[in-house]
């Protein structure tokens, strides 16, 4: 049936109900159930009559018992009788309101759900009561995670691999469910193939233990310039001072390569390295090996380093004479010729 004007919507999700009629020749009076199958009911007052699309003035139709609308000029074969009713008695708690307002249900949003504000608080999800998930994150029905809360603090995680921010100790642990059952030593962070890049940490690492024997606090490569010298501090002239190093926690391994061209005012029992890259520990704390010299002005039979004395920079040069372990003693500035060639690496601990 074609309609003059606008065709009324059926639009009962916004507090109205449209009934349709399809009339029979010279009917006056509707009611009951509809071409649809919905019975009509309203309020007196309340409603609106189309007839083939065009709205009925209040004097065109008259209303009994909220249930019948009769037509003061019958109606013809198959017109379409429609009529809005009002629905005024929908009480107010069934209503959202346009700000404010709360629900005592659940809400589901099939389409999604987007939540835009400038507040400082957009949206608010609130456990009462007790602890557990407060939001549970599905996949076509079955649940994927969850976050949660528990003593104060928010769980969040899939399964049993889940982490709990501790606010109280400023920490983050691994968790095995919602309310924040600690799971030991049992989670990993990253995987064999599938890795983080880079970890920035301003303290240290425990590593197979917790105890202060376990801490690594810190790890680092650089380069230092080795001097030769006497005990006074007078230097040799360097042709060539290279040296690098690397740190591990209190171990520092450091290599160098020394060639002199002048003594200088060297003078006395002891030709030593200076300038070690970080101070050692004392006399037991390290040595050191030489694996080649050359250039002395006595022979012998190997070259080391020890580490002690009173200067905690220096490392004291040592010299061994045949196989005799009577026969070793410190390298004197005298068994040094000005062309002196040294390389080595010296292993200690710091304080």
């Amino acid at each position: 049936m074609a309609y003059i004007g606008t065709e009324p919507k059926d639009v009962r999700s916004f507090g109205r109900a449209k009934f349709d009629y399809t009339a029979t020749q010279g009917q006056t009076a509707f009611t009951g159930a509809d071409d649809d199958g919905k019975t009509l009911g309203f309020t007196d007052g309340q409603i609106e009559v189309f007839v083939n699309g065009i709205l009925m003035d209040d004097s065109d139709f008259s209303t009994s018992n909220g249930n019948t609308v009769t037509l003061a000029s019958a109606a013809n074969l198959n017109d379409i009788i429609s009529i809005v009713a009002m629905q005024t008695d929908i009480p107010n708690s069934d209503y959202v309101p346009i700000s404010g307002g709360t629900f005592t249900g659940a809400v589901t949003a099939s389409n999604g759900l987007t939540v835009d504000d400038s507040a400082a608080t957009p949206l608010t999800v609130d456990r009462a009561t007790n602890d557990g998930a407060i939001i549970d994150v599905q996949k076509d029905g079955t649940s994927v995670g969850s976050i949660g809360t528990y003593g104060g603090d928010m769980t969040v995680g899939t399964g049993d691999t889940r982490v709990r921010f501790i606010d109280s100790l400023d920490c983050v642990v691994p968790v095995s469910d919602a309310v924040g059952t600690s799971r030991d030593a049992a989670v990993d962070l990253g995987y064999s193939s599938i890795r983080y890049k880079d970890l920035y940490l301003s303290g240290g690492v425990y590593l197979g233990g917790t105890g202060a024997s376990n801490h690594l606090d810190d790890y680092e490569e650089g380069t230092w310039s080795p001097i030769i010298t006497d005990l006074s501090g007078n230097g040799a002239t360097m042709t060539v001072s290279n040296g690098k190093y690397v740190k591990v926690g209190s171990l520092v391994t450091a290599h160098f390569s020394c060639t002199i061209s002048s003594k200088g005012s060297m003078t006395g029992n002891y030709a030593m390295i200076r300038t070690l890259p970080f101070t050692h520990a004392g006399s037991n704390a390290g040595s050191g090996m030489i694996n080649r010299y050359a250039n002395l002005s006595t022979g012998f039979s190997s070259l080391g380093m020890e580490l002690g004395g009173g200067v905690a920079s220096y490392g004291w040069f040592t010299g061994m004479s045949g196989t005799n372990g009577t026969a070793d003693g410190y390298l004197s500035v005298s068994q040094i010729n000005s062309n002196f060639f040294v390389q080595g690496t010296v292993v200690y601990t710091i304080v």
